[in-house]
């Protein structure tokens, strides 16, 4: 009888606990849900992300410095998944997955630091177009709703491995508005202020990247956007 006893104090003990757990793991479920129809609602408005091999953008990009902020031109190349050119000054970096090389003008190439390759391919990673074509790479998960830039939004959360991004989605237009992410323990927020309808895709031709402090990190104007063109040395 004393052990009958037991059996039922630990039953009583355990199922609060149990129904405890089973209610997390049914809203996360739900989040995941929820997360995922959200993610491909943005896609459908993107357009056919699937179909885009190369893109190639010319644009304007502007940094601050410490006598104030300079603008140059920008050409960037990109071959789906992993690889990239960027072009501006006298300047070419190229990323070939896990590789990276600095081209100089009179056509020697030095290999990149892998600081610096890391830093680039971040960027090719998080590049919409890119993030739209992995979503089978990611956890996504429905954090709830925000107001960003007067515009009602969802927040979805994007886990890789150990790297996390989350974005702020309109919910009439369904194109994303915000996207913040962390480069080591600094968080950066990249803001989406103008798209262009391109051959049927949505593409992001204006941005800003500010850290949490609203300090402008860059600002990028896009004038020319091209997909599936044939891309020299890639």
């Amino acid at each position: 009888m004393k052990f009958i006893k037991i059996i039922c104090i630990v039953f009583l003990i355990s199922v609060p606990l149990f129904s405890q757990e089973f209610k997390e793991y049914k809203l996360g479920e739900k989040q995941q849900f929820e997360g995922n129809k959200i993610f491909d609602e943005m896609v459908q408005s993107i357009g056919a992300v699937d179909q885009i091999k190369t893109i190639r953008t010319i644009g304007t990009a502007s940094q601050p410095m410490e006598f104030g902020t300079i603008s140059f031109p920008v050409q960037v190349e990109v071959k789906f998944p992993g690889k990239l050119r960027i072009k501006f000054e006298d300047k070419e970096f190229i990323i070939d997955n896990d590789s990276g090389w600095l081209k100089y003008p009179q056509g020697f190439y030095e290999n990149l630091p892998d600081k610096y390759i890391s830093t680039i391919s971040g960027n090719l990673n998080r590049n919409l177009i890119q993030i739209t074509r992995s979503k089978t790479d990611f956890e996504i998960k429905l954090l709830g709703e925000k107001t960003v830039l007067e515009r009602e939004c969802y927040e979805i959360e994007l886990v890789k491995d150990d790297s996390k991004i989350t974005l702020f989605i309109d919910k009439k237009k369904k194109l994303p508005v915000q996207m913040t992410y962390f480069i080591d323990t600094k968080q950066i927020i990249r803001t989406y202020l103008e798209y262009k309808l391109v051959d049927g895709i949505n593409y992001p031709i204006h941005t800003i990247s500010t850290d949490i402090d609203n300090n402008l990190i860059s600002e990028i104007v896009i004038e020319t956007v091209e997909f599936n063109i044939k891309i020299e040395g890639f």
